[in-house]
């Protein structure tokens, strides 16, 4: 099982280093740019959902903030909208498998939860990256009244810049399942940035007390 998801982790990490950048072959259309934080997204062939992708700088330091963002346990200390993380496996050092579950955008929409793989790489100096992407585990069954959703890949890419901040980028394709408007799905952008700023806020805040 440990190599199938080694396989898993690598090809996830392939493809989105392949798209990452912001080069016209890559068909990045900026959605908006306020307050520091670019919004991109471009249509994934193979689902036909929306990829999104923010970037932004911040100073925090650039593992700190990786290993922070990729821990479910700790997301519903900066994100109203998460109900609850669970570890469920730790596979080496820098491998997890986490249950999560968040509240819905409206109130007519079901929770979702998620089963999911992730991994925190170190790709050079105070350069990382966290690849993360929903699995199916014997101990995380669906839950009644709580649809499954699916992590099709999310990735944080976060490097210490010579000014002294760090770049954060944050990708990401999700696919909710179950009966959802599509106008819902493609506010995927403006939570995503939101889920970003969240996290830069609070540990900014943290280091300041």
């Amino acid at each position: 099982m440990q190599n199938n998801y080694d396989q898993l982790l690598e090809e996830t990490k392939t493809k989105i280093l392949s798209i990452v950048e912001l080069k016209p072959e890559n068909q990045w259309t900026l959605d908006t740019n306020k307050d520091g934080y670019a919004i991109y997204t471009r249509n994934n062939p193979e689902n036909g959902l929306k990829i999104n992708r923010t970037e932004t700088n911040a100073v925090v330091d650039p593992e700190e903030f990786v290993n922070f963002v990729v821990d479910m346990t700790r997301k519903k200390e900066y994100d109203t909208n998460f109900l609850e993380g669970k570890l469920i496996d730790k596979l080496d050092q820098n491998t997890f498998i986490f249950y999560a579950r968040g509240k819905p955008p409206t109130f007519f929409i079901d929770a979702r939860d998620f089963c999911l793989l992730s991994r925190v790489y170190k790709l050079g100096d105070d350069h990382f990256m966290t690849i993360t992407k929903s699995i199916e585990h014997p101990q995380v069954p669906p839950v009644k009244g709580v649809q499954r959703g699916e992590i099709v890949f999310s990735a944080w890419i976060v490097k210490k810049q010579p000014n002294g901040q760090t770049n954060i980028i944050i990708i990401g394709n999700m696919n909710p399942k179950g009966d959802i408007p599509k106008a819902i799905i493609n506010q995927g952008a403006k939570f995503q940035a939101e889920g970003v700023k969240k996290a830069v806020e609070y540990l900014t805040k943290k280091k300041k007390n």
